[in-house]
């Protein structure tokens, strides 16, 4: 005998499984059940886009989900600030780290007592000094409280002059 699921049972279902995880075995079997089925949700791709995707003259001008960026409304005619470049580059990157490793994961002011919300403080500007954006002596870590406090946090030290 099969039962219709109304939308109201639907509705209390899906509230009395929030939160809870499916068993090891559950989830076997709807993996079990799943394969081999085509995937109907997927958005289909235009022939056009295909094209788009393999032509090597578009190596520059892919942007997300296939649209070309100068078409995008959102385009700003590719200008990354090279301050954000630097900063989300794999330098910037071990820069951290090593300043991180160095002071042992902890503020330098505050100790483990000031909490795990860590910044990587520079202590000659980054704006200012741009040879030593790399050099670890440089930097000290600082909880976000304390690195508030310093003078050169968000370019207070700039405004001043202004």
């Amino acid at each position: 005998m099969a039962y219709k699921i109304t939308e109201e049972i639907r509705k209390k279902l899906r509230i009395s499984h929030l939160g809870k995880k499916p068993s090891p075995e559950a989830r076997k079997k709807l993996s079990d059940k799943m394969k081999g089925r085509k995937i109907t949700w997927a958005k289909k791709i235009s022939e056009s886009q295909k094209g788009m995707h393999n032509s090597p003259n578009t190596e520059f001008k892919k942007g997300h989900a296939g649209m070309i960026r100068e078409k995008n409304p959102s385009w700003k005619g590719g200008i990354t600030p090279i301050n954000t470049k630097i900063r989300n580059s794999v330098e910037y990157s071990l820069w951290r780290k090593a300043v991180f490793e160095r002071d042992n994961y902890q503020c330098i002011w505050g100790g483990k007592a000031h909490g795990n919300k860590l910044h990587a403080d520079h202590i000659k500007p980054f704006s200012e000094y741009p040879e030593l954006r790399f050099a670890i002596d440089n930097g000290r870590t600082l909880c976000e409280s304390c690195h508030r406090k310093t003078e050169t946090y968000a370019g207070k030290s700039r405004k001043l002059i202004n």
